[in-house]
């Protein structure tokens, strides 16, 4: 990559905002599900797979395209997450059917899952001098502050636009064409001298450090999954307890926690691993307790303080979780562990929300809150001591720790 710091700066900026875009496409669709419902005569349940099916579309990506940018380039595979972006919001354009939706989704997790990663990546790579110490933590906080712009947008439309299932998504096609054509202007942040044959390979965990892996993902599981209901179910919640709620009401919900995660990311960069950790986990589980009596009472107040919490808490614990997986796993390992701990965040996120609807259908809304708040909770706690029990918090790292060798 050329010196040339407008050029880095250009380049980054143009990764951050792709980034941003490509995430929050995945929560665009959250606050007019609705609609989609009384289109469709969607159930509940069948609302929840659409939102929870992008996962395994993700998953995909990680697992198929596990080391493929180290062959062909940063770029190259960025401009596939792009175009799966401008196809899915095609799909979304044309959809008549539950089934349109799902094909949707999955195009939208595959964008999702070649960005996830390869990015972040790309970003530590390009970033100027003055900011190459945190280089990582703005890619991972635009990550987070996608899935938070997303369905705030996506409330926007519903509230403003008359029919907003077709506008958001011409609007989200426009601006992903643009994007492309800039994607194209910035140079490829690996030299041709760096790249590899490609050997395909599944994410797999460090061969050392296994106990402080572990309780890391556990954590991560908890926290991505609170995310995951919050937008999966939102709109459910405030139309059951709140009928007259709009979906800008809903979508600002969603997107203050998700935007409280990117948040917490940026302004407490500054905290130690461990403090970090610690802290993170601490509000992320008040936030969950706060949130089984939101939905025991049914009240907005309280849902809305534990979706602030939760992403607070959140963001605090997933910048930390990857920062320290890559500080404690050794190089050849670190891309693989790191993929392998997204692939177990969005499963946590799309399992147990599919889950909820069921406990939801058979016992109510109150029983499927709190049951799925208990299961994050006991996740949460569990991943703790898994981390006490390593020792993480009086060792210190040693392998080498430097963020500008890590390859997507």
């Amino acid at each position: 990559m050329a010196t040339n710091k407008p050029l880095r700066t250009l380049s980054f900026s143009v990764i951050l905002i792709s980034v941003v875009a490509i995430m929050g496409h995945t929560a665009l669709p959250t606050p007019i599900y609705a609609i989609y419902s009384r289109e469709f005569g969607l159930t509940t349940l069948q609302v929840t797979e659409v939102y929870a099916i992008y996962a395994l579309g993700v998953i995909a990506a990680l697992v198929l395209f596990n080391s493929l940018s180290n062959t062909i380039g940063r770029r190259p595979l960025l401009m596939i997450g792009l175009v799966c972006s401008i196809a899915s919001n095609i799909v979304f354009l044309n959809a008549t059917s539950i089934a349109g939706l799902f094909a949707a989704r999955s195009l939208t997790g595959l964008a999702a899952g070649l960005f996830m990663g390869t990015a972040t990546v790309a970003a530590v790579e390009v970033a100027p001098a003055s900011i190459a110490k945190n280089s990582a933590v703005w890619a991972t906080a635009a990550n987070i502050l996608g899935l938070g712009v997303g369905p705030v947008a996506g409330g926007l439309g519903a509230q403003f636009f008359d029919a907003p299932q077709k506008t958001l998504f011409v609007l989200h096609l426009v601006l992903i064409c643009v994007i492309s054509v800039l994607m194209l202007v910035i140079r490829e942040p690996l030299a041709k001298a760096d790249r590899v044959p490609f050997v395909w390979s599944t994410p797999k965990p460090p061969s050392a450090h296994r106990r402080t892996y572990t309780g890391l993902t556990l954590i991560g599981v908890s926290g991505m999954a609170t995310l995951g209901m919050l937008a999966g179910l939102t709109p459910h919640f405030l139309t059951t307890f709140y009928p007259q709620a709009s979906g800008l009401t809903a979508g600002l919900v969603v997107g203050g926690a998700f935007g409280g995660s990117a948040l917490a990311q940026l302004a407490f960069r500054r905290l130690t691993i461990a403090r970090g950790l610690g802290s993170g986990v601490c509000v992320m589980s008040l936030g969950l307790l706060v949130l089984i009596g939101a939905v025991a009472f049914g009240s907005g107040v309280l849902y809305t303080s534990a979706a602030l919490l939760a992403g607070l808490g959140q963001g605090l614990t997933i910048a930390r979780s990857v920062q320290e997986i890559s500080l404690r796993t050794a190089l050849s390992e670190r891309v693989s562990a790191v993929n392998l701990y997204y692939v177990a965040l969005y499963t946590g996120a799309a399992i147990p929300v599919i889950a909820l609807a069921f406990i939801e259908r058979s016992f109510g809304l109150t029983a499927a809150g709190v049951a799925f708040c208990l299961f994050a909770l006991v996740f949460a706690a569990t991943g703790t001591l898994q981390l006490s029990r390593s020792g993480m918090w009086r060792k210190e790292p040693a392998v080498d720790s430097r963020p500008e060798t890590v390859r997507a």
